[in-house]
This record gives C-alpha cells, sequence and structure tokens, in this order.
C-alpha cells in the first residue's frame, strides 16, 4: 500500500523542471497555431482535425516527462490553468497584445465580391466555404455580403442587404414568371431577360452611417429637429437601438478587420465608444425588458448565431438567452420573457420564443428583416411578403397568436418603428412617413443635411430622439 501511495503521489522530476517543461509547451502552442494560421483551430477539414489530434499526443510527454505520479499530472494541469488565465486577464485590456497572440480575423467576402487572395493566403477553398455557409442555412455564395475568418477559426456570414432596385426587379421576376406560365410568349421572356439585366446594375450597398434627431409628438403630429451624423466614419454603422433610460444609442460597428462590435453614442454629445471587446462578432443591440443589460446576435466560435445578452456595460461575462434557437438574424421583445425572432433558413421564418423554457413556435415563413414591438400591448410588427399583392407591414398578437395586415411599405421603405404614443413611422430615401388615416404621409425630408437612403429606425423609450441609418455622404 506504501508503494503504491508513493508512486501516485511522488513527482519523478523535480517540481521547478515540471513547470518549466509547461510553460515552454504552453508557449510553444501559442506561438504555433497564431503561425500557422486560424484555420487549424476552426479545424475546417480531416487533416486539420487530424493535426490537432496529434498535437496533444506529441507534447504530452515534453510536458510530463519521465513522470507518471497523479502530483505530477495535477501540478502540470494547474500550471496550464494559472498560466492561461493569466494571460487572458492581462491581454483583455491590451488590445494590441490580444491581436498579437490571436491574430486578426480575415475578410473573405467583401461587398459580395470573393477575395481570391485572402482565401488563398488561408488556405480556405471555394468548396469549404460554401460548407461553412450552408451550416448557416445561407445556399449561395451570392447572397452573402460579408464573411470573414474569426480569431477563433470560425468562418461568419453577414447577409446581403437587397438594394429598393433589387427588391422591385424580384417583385416584377415573380410577376412576370406568372405571366410567362400562362402565356408561354416568347415576349414574356424577353421581359424577364431585360429586368434582370436591369438588376445587375444595381450598385453594392454603400457604407452607412447612424443618425440621430430629436423629436417630440402632439397628439398625431410627429415633429423633428435638425439631425445629426452620431458615427460619421467610412464603414458599416448600423442597426441601431436605444438604451433603456434613452440616453444613448447602440449601435453595430464593423471595423476595418472585419470585427463587428456594439458600440455607444451619448446623446448627450462626446464620442462614441466600443463596448463589447470579445472574440466574436456581436449585432443588434436590443435592451432588454428589466433594463439591466442588452442582448444581441452573436456570431459564436462555430460561425453559429445565437441571441445572447450582456450586461449593460458591455463589459462582463455575457450569457445565453435561446440555446437551441438558431441562426437568428434579428429580434425583438414584447414582454418579460417573451420574444419575436427573425430565424435565417430558405425561407425566413417568423417565431415566437420563450426565454425561460429556450422553444420557439413557428409562425409564418417568407417574411422581411423588418421587426418592431407595438407600445402598449403584447404585440409585435414585421414585413410580411403576401402572394399577389406584394408586402406588408403586418401585426402578430402574441397571446392570440394572430396576425393582421396594417399597411403596404412605401416603395423604398424595407424598415419601420413605432413612438410610444402609437404612430407607425418609416423612412425612404431622405425623407420620414407617418402612417394616419389610412395612408403614408411624409411628416420630413431631411435632405439638405445631407441623408439619403434612410433603412433602419428606432425610436427612443420616451419618444424624444429618433435614431436612423443612412447612406454615407461622399
Amino acid at each position: 500500500m506504501d508503494a503504491i501511495w508513493q508512486d501516485l503521489m511522488t513527482v519523478g522530476v523535480p517540481v521547478a523542471e515540471k513547470v518549466a517543461r509547461t510553460i515552454a509547451v504552453y508557449a510553444f502552442l501559442v506561438v504555433g497555431l497564431r503561425l500557422f494560421g486560424k484555420r487549424e483551430l476552426g479545424q475546417l477539414n480531416p487533416l486539420d482535425f487530424i493535426v490537432l489530434l496529434l498535437l496533444s499526443n506529441t507534447v504530452q510527454n515534453a510536458i510530463i516527462g519521465n513522470d507518471n505520479s497523479l502530483t505530477g499530472g495535477l501540478l502540470g494541469a494547474a500550471v496550464l490553468f494559472v498560466i492561461n488565465d493569466l494571460l487572458v486577464r492581462w491581454s483583455y485590456r491590451r488590445p494590441r497584445v490580444r491581436r498579437m497572440i490571436e491574430g486578426r480575423a480575415e475578410v473573405l467576402i467583401q461587398d459580395g465580391r470573393l477575395l481570391k487572395h485572402a482565401l488563398e493566403r488561408n488556405f480556405i477553398t471555394r468548396e469549404e466555404l460554401v460548407a461553412a455557409a450552408r451550416k448557416q442555412g445561407i445556399d449561395h455564395l451570392h447572397t452573402i455580403e460579408s464573411a470573414r475568418l474569426e480569431v477563433s477559426g470560425a468562418l461568419s456570414f453577414t447577409m446581403r442587404e437587397p438594394s429598393a432596385t433589387e427588391a422591385f426587379r424580384d417583385e416584377v421576376l415573380t410577376r412576370l414568371a406568372s405571366i410567362e406560365r400562362r402565356l408561354g410568349s416568347a415576349a414574356t421572356a424577353l421581359l424577364l431577360v431585360a429586368v434582370a439585366a436591369h438588376g445587375l446594375q444595381a450598385q453594392a450597398r454603400p457604407s452607412t452611417d447612424v443618425w440621430v434627431v430629436p423629436m417630440h409628438q402632439t397628439g398625431g403630429e410627429v415633429h423633428f429637429g435638425e439631425p445629426r451624423n452620431a458615427s460619421k466614419r467610412t464603414g458599416y454603422d448600423n442597426q441601431p437601438g436605444f438604451t433603456p433610460d434613452g440616453r444613448a444609442v447602440l449601435y453595430t460597428v464593423i471595423g476595418d478587420d472585419g470585427q463587428a462590435d456594439i458600440w455607444r453614442y451619448p446623446l448627450s454629445g462626446g464620442r462614441p465608444r466600443r463596448i463589447t471587446v470579445t472574440r466574436e462578432s456581436e449585432y443588434s443591440a436590443t435592451a432588454t425588458p428589466d433594463g439591466r443589460g442588452f442582448s444581441v446576435i452573436r456570431v459564436e466560435a462555430d460561425s453559429t448565431q445565437r441571441l445572447w445578452r450582456f450586461p449593460l456595460s458591455g463589459f462582463g461575462a455575457p450569457s445565453l438567452v435561446l440555446e437551441r434557437i438558431k441562426p437568428v438574424g434579428y429580434h425583438v421583445w414584447v414582454g418579460d420573457h417573451a420574444l419575436v425572432l427573425f430565424v435565417l433558413g430558405r425561407p425566413a421564418t417568423l417565431q415566437l420564443a420563450d426565454d425561460r423554457t429556450g422553444n420557439a413556435e413557428v409562425i409564418v415563413g417568407d417574411i422581411g428583416r423588418a421587426l418592431g414591438k407595438v407600445p402598449g400591448r403584447a404585440a409585435a410588427t414585421f414585413v410580411q411578403t403576401v402572394k399577389d399583392s406584394g408586402q406588408w407591414i403586418s401585426e402578430l398578437d402574441v397571446l392570440t397568436k394572430s396576425i393582421r395586415r396594417i399597411a403596404q411599405p412605401p416603395k423604398g421603405a424595407d424598415f419601420h418603428a413605432w413612438t410610444p404614443q402609437g404612430t407607425l413611422l418609416t423612412g425612404a430615401g431622405s425623407v420620414i412617413s407617418a402612417w394616419a388615416d389610412g395612408r403614408w404621409q411624409p411628416i420630413a425630408d431631411f435632405s439638405r443635411f445631407g441623408v439619403r437612403g434612410i433603412s433602419r429606425m428606432s425610436v427612443s423609450p420616451k419618444g424624444d430622439w429618433l435614431a436612423f441609418v443612412a447612406d454615407d455622404v461622399p
């Protein structure tokens, strides 16, 4: 018995040597994985998996040395935990150090264009890219606006947002296809070719800025002050949402390195600042009902898009909201625990979820990306494509799960928002319109401020600010 105990507890090499071996191997692996690429971590093919599998076996003896004791093994593991924790803590507040260790994300598709040199530099084939996209429910690369190889080795994708021209083209193509089935004429075929050719001339989506404008509502009339550009930079600044107190705007920024993070702009003035600093990408920041945090669509290490929650400051450990629901594209809270989701797929579906059970129910398919919370009621609005009549802003009653159509959006208006008083707003070009008396009424034109291409919109909790997205001014 003493011999067994001695074999278990007596370290076969000096403790200092054991610690030095562990630190040396850890440092070697950090440098090795940094030098030989992020795809080793992502395991894009069986060869990468084999390398990682054999790597753990290869360095095992280098850590253990001439020692099979239990104490020695536990000591090596403890050293690994400690050195990794120290390195993570040290690099957390030092972005330069973290980038030096982890590298940068690599953009593989930009503005819908496949960057062949980036694929070759990372030894990623087109087939591997297509396979990773299919895991996200994306069947074709031409529907992707951007793709990047994350520092974790995962591939993440941002869907291309169709322009108003393309949306109009798709609608016309659908109707012409119906005519062709009935007539079968050569003239109809020529029309289809002409419309498709016109669609190919559509310009790539320009970079965008987040704008804010003071507003107030008296009765049914909404009035605006002078808008100002909150982000004012070249690049993707989008998806605005207000903090629970309405004093700041949270929005998504994609940096030059392809990393998407949440930024905060104080309405009282001052410079925007980044509030999420993670390896993953975060999109669509939305205040949670309890007012203590915000939820985001997070692109995880394996490229899965799920709903996560952050503390309001952005710092601190995030928590997973819906474990089984993926890939989530957009979301809106309609109660303390109820959410309405836009879930990617062919077609995209509107789903009603509960964060307590983690379950979701598919309500309807073939929907657009715009979601809105109806004030004062457990209801949400969404854009629904209705056969033979086009797109409608429709309302989902969460309690009865019934759907009613409200209005067809104006041409070029893809998004909408509600004021706290219950007025439905939308925007197209440089004009904000309100739905009143059964029709859309223009209530503001911001063209003289250089605003154009208005898209996503959000109204502050008190109804005193409107945030919207517009194209960059050259």
